[in-house]
């Protein structure tokens, strides 16, 4: 039996703290919030969007042939939905996104808590770890101690505790409010690892076009495209939601994923908007075409609504835009010009973090035996949708049952 601590008490800490006392082990959660789980209770608003039935490489940051894709192609949204329901939770699905049965993410942090109790996980909160030393073989003759045990942490209070394996969990740095500080990339720095820069995404872009305030609070589906310095980076459909100063909406926070870095570096950034994706340029033409000029003012209010309407019609004014041709080119190709993104405050997810190279298909460190990770510390970031929830619950149970194994 191994002496395990997972650092963090959130879904993958949980997951993490579940699968290596299910080994058989005596593990401990380390938690600074006084409770876990904080920000569990936000993701889905309100309802834990746990997971996706269309998980694919491509909504996440790394390619197929990455050793966590076959992770996920194991340990995935089937897996997952039945894995709660064994453990006494119904889910349903809406479209592709996973939900608890009861719509309320309350509902998965008492489950998640049950399951901790059930396998005699000691949980400690209002403790913050602020250091990790791994100790040299000459202090454990080269094997793992069990009574010194193999890694040392310091905690924020002065007290050191000695553990023979390490989870950290931490998160990453979304929502710091909730004890989400980057603590982890300390601990991980520590301990060898590299750690790439930081960026909050899924989250609102900003804008400095004034144009835009006179249709705050606007909701329209519409085609978004994100441009870096010329060059397209992706392009999503759904709802564009218009807010002050900043464009907001779940197509929105994932070109975020690719628009916080290049913000940041001053790159030239732009949001192309098609406010008619079903009709191509051409067809838009043609239908413009058979308007009489009188009633082109009529057509874009009936279309688009009274706010949008006046906004497509200024711009087309103001680039004296006046054939067909043209006009349809503003509809389908309006331009926002992106000058920075929210904060970690507003940010759902956080970009960067632990080098995933140095972490092998076990989630455990290339660098420092006994050492693993688990969920938003690591240099993961996924699509709104469930896509980042269901890596943590994944990648938590991997780096468990893996930790979990006899030393």
């Amino acid at each position: 039996m191994a002496n395990i601590c997972v650092v963090g008490g959130g879904p993958a800490g949980a997951m993490a703290a579940y699968a290596a006392a299910s080994c058989g082990n005596k593990v401990t959660l380390i938690e600074r919030n006084e409770e876990p789980f904080k920000k569990l209770l936000l993701t889905g608003s309100g309802k834990c969007n746990y997971s996706n039935s269309d998980l694919k490489s491509d909504s996440y940051n790394f390619g197929q042939n990455h050793p966590f894709w076959k992770v996920l192609e194991e340990l995935n949204s089937d897996w997952l939905e039945e894995f709660f329901k064994e453990k006494g939770m119904l889910t349903y699905k809406k479209d592709s996104l996973k939900y608890p049965r009861s719509e309320r993410s309350d509902t998965v942090k008492k489950l998640l808590s049950s399951m901790l109790l059930e396998k005699k996980v000691d949980i400690v909160t209002r403790k913050k770890a602020v250091s990790i030393k791994k100790k040299s073989e000459g202090e454990t003759n080269g094997e793992y101690n069990k009574e010194a045990g193999c890694f040392a942490m310091t905690f924020e209070d002065g007290e050191e505790l000695n553990f023979d394996k390490i989870i950290i969990a931490t998160g990453g740095k979304a929502y710091p409010s909730l004890g989400s500080d980057g603590a982890g990339y300390r601990l991980a720095r520590e301990l060898g690892h590299k750690v790439s820069f930081t960026y909050p995404v899924l989250t609102r872009l900003l804008t400095d076009d004034k144009d835009l305030n006179a249709v705050t609070g606007v909701r329209f589906k519409a085609k978004v495209t994100g441009e870096v310095d010329g060059e397209t980076i992706g392009s999503e459909e759904g709802e564009l939601q218009f807010n002050d100063n900043a464009l907001s909406g779940i197509c929105i926070f994932n070109l975020s994923r690719f628009l916080s870095k290049p913000l940041e570096e001053n790159a030239k950034c732009i949001i192309i908007v098609d406010f008619l994706p079903e009709m191509s340029e051409d067809e838009l033409e043609e239908y413009l075409e058979k308007i009489p000029d009188g009633e082109i003012g009529r057509f874009f209010e009936i279309t688009f609504g009274e706010k949008t309407a006046a906004l497509l019609l200024k711009k087309i004014k103001d680039e004296n835009r006046k054939n067909a041709k043209d006009i349809s080119y503003i509809i389908k190709n309006f331009r926002i010009k992106i000058t920075g993104h929210d904060s970690f405050n507003q940010a759902q997810v956080t970009k960067g973090g632990v080098d995933i190279d140095e972490v092998d298909e076990n989630f455990e460190s290339k660098i420092c035996k006994g050492l693993f990770f688990a969920g938003e510390v690591l240099d993961v970031d996924g699509k709104c949708g469930g896509y980042n929830l269901h890596f943590a619950f994944a990648s938590g149970y991997k780096a468990g049952m893996s930790a979990g194994k006899e030393i």
